[in-house]
């Protein structure tokens, strides 16, 4: 179980910005829920989708690194992954 807080780093808040998303509180939930899992499956770089985004996270540092909208998931090509979820 991870002792911190999620957070997002500056491109993953740029990407949220550009696609003026807002993630909600039961949202952050469930992806919090979703790195405490992962953590304890030994997830390190995970691919973790929520309703119709894709978000890589680092688990070691509770960080989301990128977020990804339904538009951008046809062509993108996920790589260096451990493991993914679907929260």
């Amino acid at each position: 179980m991870i002792a911190q807080c999620l957070s997002f780093s500056r491109h993953a808040k740029q990407r949220l910005e550009q696609r003026q998303l807002v993630l909600s509180p039961p949202e952050i939930a469930r992806l919090e829920r979703a790195v405490e899992n992962l953590a304890g499956k030994g997830g390190k770089l995970s691919l973790v989708l929520l309703g119709q985004l894709a978000m890589v996270i680092s688990i070691a540092n509770a960080k989301v690194i990128t977020v990804v909208g339904q538009e951008q998931l046809k062509q993108n090509v996920f790589t260096n992954i451990d493991s993914a979820v679907i929260a």
